[in-house]
């Protein structure tokens, strides 16, 4: 046993004998679980027959490994525990425990199954915490891991893990609103920053702006509210959208409005190109000759497809006017020049109306109008070649409108896929943090005429791993996260899940966590979680160990300002 940090069958610990065996669980006598008190045993706790407690069962060769999931007394015991009742017999309570997993006795290793089943009569122990610690984490240097959480029933025994298994293979944290989900999201970020990690940080809400060393803060979207206001404010400069995102941001009608506008970018795009074609910015082609633009379309074809070409947005309007001509000249007679303008201006009206609305927004200036804002994409490539940890970009100034908001967290992501494509992270692995991530994944936006799927963060989940850039996706709404995404992670951190179709979603996305493991998700406390992963032996219930930087997530505190003058 000298690969185990501590004796597994201790004659202080026994709990029990077994009384019948099944594949999966076993039944036993849980002759101590009738007390109403738990005991203690060399400075730990020792539950001796509490539900959700791990114990070890012999074996000759191996400890089985276990978790109670039902404690009960039979009906003819029943009454022996009222404190009403004459009768001197004891309780027979009889429990019945999910087996998980077993150490080898000789070498001290885990082994995914059970190698060999219990016997009849074999004795029960509760399993001491450095036991189930050693279990898990079966780690080497754990001053390179992770410090995440404590054992629930022992306090002073903490749960490490490595980065590989926590972001090797993308981590998911999961859990309904006040069930720790942030709490969890704050400890990551800070245990990278102290191991000296890389990460991005996407916060929705603003609400990891109390993390400090190691963090750089950038704002998209907002304004200073004063002069000693000395956030970082950046942009996203609207040519890093692509064409579609932009259609959906200006909603055009198929049938009239979206091949003027389609139109109307190319053209600005060419006017930025060749100035000496648009004096004024734009390509006047109001009775003029198509010559010129044409053979310029022709000659700059590749530099139009480019990605993030550059144009002048503001200008976008007046060129959607100047779209709308006829083809040809004098009555259709002159085909080497556009004719007057056509009454095809009539139906883009509502259109120019919304760009020229949307362009004048103080929301939407971090995209439309983003001189003197450093672009968020520099800011990225900065970040990955400085000493900073993580960088948290803070996107609770953005608008909803207009889908804002989830276009440019997408366009983003689809940045990042491109860096990791060309190798950028091989040598400098970075986990992008994702809170609140079912805003931004699943999702379709515009209509049939010009659609945006989200799906930037869904292909870094499938392809990023073998690049170095790798997900933590935290939401409280695991049904809203595609199936084929979750199916991507590597680690779960499951909080509190109260909604039935939630817990379904994560059962069958964990392959550790079977029904008797989600049963408890109801029932867990605030920054209590069921730690389950594509490597651990078997789900461990954990209490996280809370951040030093608390997330300001709570709501309005009705009892300070609701009260009776």
């Amino acid at each position: 046993m000298s690969g185990l940090p501590i004796a597994p069958f201790d004659p202080a610990r026994y709990i029990g004998t077994v009384c019948q065996v099944d594949p999966n669980t076993v039944r036993v006598n849980l002759p101590h679980a009738a007390s109403p008190v738990s005991g203690h045993h060399a400075g730990y706790g020792m539950p001796a027959g509490q539900v959700g407690e791990f114990v070890l069962i012999e074996s000759e060769e191996h400890a089985i490994v276990g978790r109670i999931t039902e404690v009960k007394l039979p009906e003819r015991d029943r009454l022996t525990v009222e404190p009403t009742a004459h009768k001197n017999n004891d309780a027979n309570p009889i429990g019945l425990i999910q087996l998980l997993t077993s150490l080898e006795l000789a070498s001290g290793k885990a082994i995914r199954g059970i190698p060999a089943h219990p016997r009849i009569a074999q004795h029960i122990f509760s399993a001491h915490p450095l036991l189930i610690k050693h279990a898990v984490e079966q780690v080497q240097e754990a001053s390179q891991s992770i410090r995440l959480a404590f054992l629930p029933h022992s306090l002073n025994t903490t749960v490490s893990l490595t980065p590989e298994a926590l972001f090797g293979r993308h981590c998911a944290v999961l859990g309904t609103t006040g069930g720790g989900k942030s709490w969890t999201v704050a400890r990551l970020v800070e245990e990278i920053v102290r191991l000296n990690g890389k990460a991005i940080l996407f916060d929705a809400t603003g609400e990891f702006k109390a993390l400090r060393d190691g963090v750089r803060h950038v704002h998209l979207g907002g304004k200073p509210e004063n002069d000693d206001d000395d956030r970082e404010f950046v942009g996203y400069p609207f040519n890093h959208l692509n064409e579609s995102d932009v259609f959906v941001l200006f909603n055009p009608t198929g049938a009239s409005q979206a091949p003027k506008l389609r139109e109307a970018l190319r053209s600005l795009k060419l006017a930025h190109l060749c100035k000496a074609l648009a004096p004024n910015g734009y390509l006047a082609k109001i009775n003029q000759s198509k010559k010129p633009i044409e053979d310029a379309l022709t000659a700059n074809a590749t530099s139009l497809d480019a990605d993030n070409a550059p144009y002048n947005i503001q200008l976008l309007a007046r060129q959607i006017q100047e779209e709308c001509v006829y083809p040809s000249a004098n009555f259709g007679k002159d085909h080497t020049k556009w004719g007057d303008a056509s009454n095809e201006l009539t139906y883009c009206i509502s259109l120019i109306a919304r760009i020229e609305a949307t362009l004048k927004s103080p929301f939407m200036a971090c995209i439309f109008k983003p001189d003197g804002l450093t672009a968020l994409p520099q800011v990225i490539n900065d970040f990955l070649g400085s000493k900073d940890s993580v960088l948290r970009i803070s996107m609770a100034d953005l608008p909803f409108e207009h889908n804002t908001r989830e276009l440019v967290t997408n366009a983003i992501g689809r940045y990042l896929l491109k860096l990791a494509r060309t190798g950028s992270f091989r040598t400098n692995p970075t986990v992008v943090v994702l809170d609140e991530a079912h805003q931004f994944l699943d999702k379709s936006l515009g209509d049939e005429y010009s659609r945006v799927s989200l799906e930037s963060f869904g292909l870094i989940a499938k392809e990023g791993r073998k690049y170095g850039l790798t997900t933590l996706l935290a939401t409280q709404r695991p049904r809203d996260i595609p199936e084929d995404v979750l199916s991507q992670m590597g680690m779960f951190i499951v909080h509190r899940l109260i909604n039935e179709k939630d817990r379904q979603v994560v059962e069958k996305a964990c392959g550790n966590m079977d029904a008797s493991a989600a049963a408890f998700l109801p029932t867990l406390g605030q920054g209590e979680a069921i730690v389950v992963g594509i490597d651990s032996p078997m789900p461990l219930p954990v209490q996280i160990i809370p951040p030093s930087a608390t997330p300001q997530s709570e709501g309005p505190q009705y009892k300070k300002h609701w009260v009776h003058l």
